[in-house]
């Protein structure tokens, strides 16, 4: 049976899917371009979410799927009702690449977590996730649409049901140190924070180090990368931009990446040009109480 991997409310399911490919496009220069993209992401609502906020999830989705290129396989779904968080449907079906739930619901009341990353299942063969759920706040929602945040908040839940997060580096060994100063050690981020924070001459690329979970923390270090899109703050007016060091993370975990579609961004020193203060938390935006079922795929690339 799937096992649960956070505590979540009870959703009611709503059963609207949306299957959304790959697009074409960039929104920079940045670095040499990818291979022609064949990544697709499996988008399906478990409540109602208006027109606008499914456009944002669609927007969201493109820019990662124009990012990103892997062929995942086919795996088989065969779980009774409510096996990974309450509210989720019966799967019985034969699925090719990610399938990501998305629900609005309670969490902790106004102005605290604005969204959870639960992940279902994992390839036996990548260690990258197949089977999510991102859950809204329903208490923060409407202020998120409203104060211009709710874009980020989806694509960096988005980024962590793709790969960002513990369970897919920690067993490649593409980490050290401590909980005083944990890093993520992929060649092609490094390559890129290099590029982009040459000032910086700590260990490199630093993940967050105020949680005290070390390198099991699946976030960039805050104090060093300021807006960036998987650091665990936000607050109003900040870009969160797709850097090109995030998708050197997920080349070196083995996607394929068009770097021009990366945003603009520099690591600027501490009380540079992207500081801001933040407002909103993202900290324990990934809550794993147990490890996820490995699934092999039906068939090899």
């Amino acid at each position: 049976m799937l096992r649960a991997v956070f505590t979540f409310k009870h959703l009611a399911l709503f059963g609207i899917s949306t299957s959304v490919c790959l697009a074409c496009g960039a929104d920079s220069s940045q670095g040499p371009s990818g291979p022609p993209p064949h990544l697709t992401i499996d988008v399906r609502y478990l409540s109602t979410l208006t027109a606008q906020q499914q456009s944002v999830v669609s927007a969201a989705v493109d820019k990662w799927t124009r990012a990103l290129s892997k062929d995942f396989g086919s795996f088989r779904f065969n779980y009774a009702a409510n096996a990974c968080f309450p509210g989720q449907p019966q799967l019985n079906e034969t699925h090719h690449n990610p399938l990501i739930f998305i629900s609005i619901g309670a969490i902790d009341g106004p102005n605290g977590s604005l969204a959870l990353t639960r992940l279902c299942a994992v390839s036996g063969r990548d260690t990258l996730p197949i089977l999510s759920q991102i859950q809204l706040d329903q208490a923060d929602i409407a202020s998120m649409e409203g104060q211009g945040t709710l874009s980020g908040v989806i694509t960096h839940e988005i980024g962590h049901a793709l790969g960002f997060n513990p369970g897919s580096y920690m067993p490649r060994n593409l980490t050290g140190g401590g909980t005083a100063d944990p890093y993520f050690s992929g060649a092609n981020a490094r390559a890129e924070f290099k590029r982009h924070g040459a000032w910086y001459t700590g260990a490199i690329v630093p993940l967050e180090n105020h949680s005290g979970n070390g390198p099991n923390d699946p976030h960039w270090r805050y104090l060093i990368f300021g807006d960036e899109l998987m650091v665990a703050e936000s607050a109003v007016g900040t870009r969160s931009p797709l850097s090109t060091i995030t998708l050197g993370y997920f080349k070196d975990l083995g996607y394929e990446v068009d770097f021009s579609v990366a945003d603009s961004y520099e690591v600027a020193p501490l009380f540079g040009g992207n500081r801001v203060l933040p407002q909103f938390n993202l900290a324990n935006d990934l809550r794993t109480t147990a490890p996820p079922p490995f699934v092999t795929p039906l068939e090899s690339r």
